[in-house]
């Protein structure tokens, strides 16, 4: 039994943590409101996994999460889309949409065209290269993000995905 022992602990161990196991209730004696501590809690896992991601993007691909998001929503939209549209849908000012175009568009990943319905304005689209290289970003993006929730069961995945929607719900009446 001793070698049984011996031999379990010399196996090499598994690169994947253990499955993350649900905390127990906040109560209000911690002294925080409990709405300001989920805030906190939503504010520190999107950060992190932005962070994450945006690492994994410049390592891989020398890009950064904002060039792949204005890409993805290009890939959304083979009609294009104006650059207030954009500037719109990733909630950024023009001047940080126009900074991200320039280098896309130098780099040949999109390129701009005259509205035909307003001339003074440009329409946005992805280059053929920017397809590829987009697809091939997106696709190991979603690798990432599998990889960095689907720690959590598919029980706790589920409940977070439910309670997330009734959120954005009520915040979208208020918006």
């Amino acid at each position: 039994m001793d070698a049984t022992v011996k031999r379990k602990a010399r196996s090499p161990k598994s690169t994947r943590p253990p499955p993350l196991q649900p905390v127990e209730p906040v109560h209000d004696s911690d002294g925080a409101h409990l709405e300001l501590r989920i805030w906190l809690r939503l504010l520190a896992c999107a950060t992190r996994i932005e962070k994450a991601l945006n690492a994994r993007l410049r390592k891989e691909f020398n890009t950064t999460l904002a060039r792949f998001d204005l890409l993805a929503q290009l890939a959304r939209r083979p009609e294009g889309a104006s650059m207030s549209v954009v500037s719109d849908l990733l909630m950024v000012s023009n001047g940080a949409i126009t900074a991200l175009v320039q280098k896309l568009e130098a780099d040949g990943l999109i390129h701009r065209e005259v509205d035909t319905a307003d001339r003074r304005t440009f329409r946005l689209r992805l280059s053929q290269d920017g397809a590829r290289e987009f697809d091939r970003m997106a696709r190991r993006h979603e690798e990432w993000v599998i990889a960095l929730i689907g720690e959590l069961s598919p029980v706790a995945q589920s409940d977070l995905l439910q309670h997330l929607t009734l959120l954005k719900r009520r915040l979208d009446k208020h918006a």
